[in-house]
């Protein structure tokens, strides 16, 4: 940092280009404190924070190790799965609380398309996403696809990674016809079956 200093017996204030690292993640902030009497951590500013799986930006972070596991919570925040590489998911959520296992989302948006390029994403009141039963599951869900509502779902459940049923990427098509003066589109939603290890299904709604 560029300025440090010693706030009480176990507490400690790191202010200016703050980087905090650790073998199991990294983060930096304009502003730190650490409170080593319970293992505790406060950032605030340009808030970045890595870990094996996410990477999470935002204003304000705080963590704390219980039972040797991390916690961390921010606020106003920008995520990004970085497990598996650059299309790994990403969103906004207006709070993130992040443990090795699960992350829960509150009032976010979640895509699985290049980071500021969402074509399409779910916009959800709430999102847990847990990590061990690789599932993700969506309360008050709306599918936005090109920024336009398509459809509204209670409660929306789907595979993190790997072979699983849910939707496929929906796609757009402007054409037009040789016989006809104006354009038309289509816009197609397809949903994935997937029924056994060597049988599947495709449905798709087409409009």
């Amino acid at each position: 940092a560029n300025k440090s200093e010693m706030i009480a017996n176990e507490a400690y204030h790191f202010i200016g280009d703050v980087e905090v690292k650790s073998d199991s993640y990294f983060l930096a902030a304009d502003d730190i404190e650490v409170f080593t009497s319970d293992n505790s951590t406060q950032a605030k500013g340009n808030v970045r924070f890595q870990d094996d799986t996410y990477l999470i930006t935002g204003d304000l972070l705080s963590a704390k190790k219980v039972d040797g596991e991390l916690i961390a919570k921010a606020t106003n925040a920008n995520y990004q799965d970085i497990s598996v590489g650059p299309g790994g998911a990403n969103g906004y959520t207006e709070i993130i609380s992040k443990t090795p296992t699960s992350v829960f989302l509150t009032d976010a948006t979640y895509s699985l398309c290049p980071v500021n390029k969402n074509d399409w994403l779910i916009d959800a009141d709430s999102i847990e996403l847990n990590l061990e039963r690789n599932r993700g599951i969506a309360d008050k869900a709306t599918v936005v696809f090109y920024g336009v509502p398509i459809f509204y779902l209670p409660k929306y459940s789907w595979v993190l990674e790997g072979r699983g049923s849910g939707f496929l990427t929906p796609d757009y098509d402007n054409y037009k016809e040789a016989s006809q003066t104006e354009r038309s589109f289509r816009v197609r939603v397809p949903y994935y079956f997937n029924i056994a290890p060597d049988r599947d299904l495709v449905f798709a709604m087409s409009y």
